[in-house]
């Protein structure tokens, strides 16, 4: 996902999950009795979830905060827009590569002594279904072929919160908690899921006169998966559902 410009625009779904999984459960972040707390950010994307929402929750006289992606694009469009802020900084961080056993073990090991953490990440979603679909056409193969790497773990998983336990247990984690919660977002209009879908990990792959058709072959599977509604002919006039599973998991050393 190396388009910032296009994801800034396109991220209503983490910004809402992101202020409202912190409302409900920040409180469970312990921070240091003198404020001196350092803070690191897995997943920042463009920046705009960790200053809006993570930022206001942690003590004002921390000593740094250190925001990273995997993505270099991401990084540099961090830097760009939020430069000025006092002890707050951006970097390249690819936490785990594709194995997720190992970005919690690099968690547990990044974590102080009695340091704790607040993970968000998807369980299920039906994009995932939608890129299966599409990595096995003619049309659109070469292009995904290394498509279970985007694909969640536990997607088809029947319970993901044992799976997740189990990790958590291995890698040294033995005060956790763990929650999925079932989730739904709308995207009104077509022209509101274009961007979502051009920040996807496969469009950059393919030159520019294929990726709208791209766009228009992801949109003709939500309708027939029935993921859109709408009383009118207008294509701005349909209601685009996307139902998910998100995982919370609070964890401390």
């Amino acid at each position: 996902m190396n388009k910032p410009n296009l994801y800034h625009r396109a991220n209503g779904l983490q910004r809402r999950d992101a202020e409202e999984i912190l409302d409900e459960f920040g409180h469970l972040l312990k921070w240091r009795e003198d404020g001196k707390d350092s803070l690191l950010d897995v997943g920042s994307g463009c920046g705009d979830v960790l200053v809006d929402f993570v930022i206001p929750l942690i003590p004002q006289n921390f000593v740094i905060i250190l925001g990273t992606d995997i993505s270099e694009q991401m990084v540099r469009f961090a830097r760009k827009i939020y430069s000025g802020r006092k002890n707050v900084s951006f970097d390249r961080l690819d936490i785990g590569g594709d194995v997720q056993h190992i970005a919690f073990a690099n968690i547990f090991n990044l974590l102080r002594a009695e340091g704790d953490c607040l993970l968000t990440f998807l369980a299920r979603n039906p994009i995932f279904d939608i890129y299966y679909q599409l990595s096995k056409t003619d049309k659109w193969k070469k292009y995904m072929s290394d498509v279970d790497r985007f694909i969640s773990p536990y997607q088809y998983c029947e319970n993901p919160s044992e799976e997740i336990g189990k990790i958590l247990s291995s890698v040294g984690f033995n005060k956790y908690k763990i929650q999925i919660m079932d989730r739904i977002y709308e995207y009104k209009g077509i022209d509101s899921l274009k961007p979502v879908l051009a920040v996807n990990p496969f469009c950059e792959r393919m030159p520019l006169d294929l990726q709208e058709d791209f766009m228009d072959d992801y949109i003709d599977i939500v309708r027939k998966m029935a993921y859109h509604k709408n009383g009118h002919e207008d294509a701005n006039d349909y209601k685009f559902i996307t139902p998910y599973k998100l995982v919370i998991v609070y964890a401390s050393k």
